[in-house]
């Protein structure tokens, strides 16, 4: 349950995210339509996609093991 719960946390503030950071798009252009909200809404999800897809790792595990190889 723990990895569930913390996979429910991190889904919910990315989306919180999204969905914030799409309502401050609309206001900047306020002729945008509700088709052009769900596409901020898609991109910034996506942009935090790795989130999900490699949550063991820090943003700057890579660099540690290029530092290693060499």
């Amino acid at each position: 349950m723990n990895r569930r719960g913390r996979a429910i946390i991190t889904g919910l503030a990315v989306l919180t995210g999204a969905l914030l950071a799409s309502v401050v798009m609309l206001k900047v252009n306020p002729t945008d339509s509700w088709a052009a909200f769900i596409g901020w809404v898609i991109f910034f999800v996506s942009i935090q996609s790795p989130l999900f897809l490699f949550p063991q790792l820090s943003c700057t595990a890579w660099l540690s093991r290029l530092w290693r190889r060499n």
